[in-house]
């Protein structure tokens, strides 16, 4: 959805609130096993600060993907000290509020019994 630009149609049919403005990202309060994208349970909300994000980590592995954020993955993977892959996804965002913010999530199975 996101390279086709239905931001709006996804929100209002799944009833998503939007993080902030330019980021693209979307959450809601109950788990919507319809959705057609992937879906992330956000586990902490850190400021970009290496000690904060590690201490959510039980590894010093995550994925790393950026919306609206001043620096590059290559960037904030050095910063951190984290290698690539393990269980744990980072969301390196612009809030509302325009603070640098991390998102340390898991992604949530979608269960294959319909």
């Amino acid at each position: 959805m996101l390279k086709a630009g239905a931001f709006k149609t996804a929100a209002v049919r799944f009833g998503l609130q939007k993080l902030a403005r330019h980021t693209h990202l979307y959450t809601s309060g109950t788990l919507l096993t319809d959705f057609p994208g992937r879906i992330f349970e956000i586990q902490a909300v850190c400021k970009y600060d290496k000690r904060a994000i590690l201490a959510e980590l039980s590894a010093p592995r995550a994925h790393i993907a950026t919306r609206n954020f001043p620096d590059p993955v290559a960037t904030i993977r050095k910063k951190l000290g984290l290698a690539d892959g393990g269980s744990a996804y980072l969301f390196a965002i612009t809030d509302h509020q325009d603070d640098k913010r991390i998102l340390v999530t898991n992604k949530v199975k979608k269960s294959t019994n319909a």
